[in-house]
């Protein structure tokens, strides 16, 4: 601890980081499908058939967000430029503020890839 109160950075701190960092470049197998999948409303009560992206596989499960053809604009809502490279039937966007854990048993059907314009 630094006489201001500041927490010294150690070389376990750092392992930790570097582990982390390993951990999730080793969860990237199914990064950038997209699927048709049963996707699951935040309340975990319902879902709906929807397109969704991957955006980490966990093993078991995987982190993915909602894709929809609704153009909306924010901050967190990304175009997808090559959508037919995707298997999307017409212009799309990723929202990242539509994230959900997901059992990967809720995908139904992998509709294609993110083109590397798109990565």
């Amino acid at each position: 601890m630094t006489p201001n109160g500041v927490q010294q950075l150690t070389s376990s701190f750092f392992a930790t980081i570097h582990h982390r960092i390993l951990f999730t470049t080793l969860c990237v197998d199914m990064f950038g499908e997209v699927f048709i999948c049963q996707f699951p409303f935040t309340s975990g009560v319902a879902s709906k058939i929807r397109q969704a992206l991957v955006l980490f596989d966990l093993q078991q499960d995987a982190i993915i967000c909602r894709v929809t053809s609704v153009l909306h604009t924010g901050p967190l809502n990304v175009t997808i430029a090559d959508w037919q490279a995707a298997g999307l039937l017409k212009p799309s966007i990723a929202r990242l503020d539509r994230l959900v854990t997901a059992e990967r048993s809720v995908f139904i059907r992998r509709l294609g890839v993110l083109s590397p314009v798109d990565l």
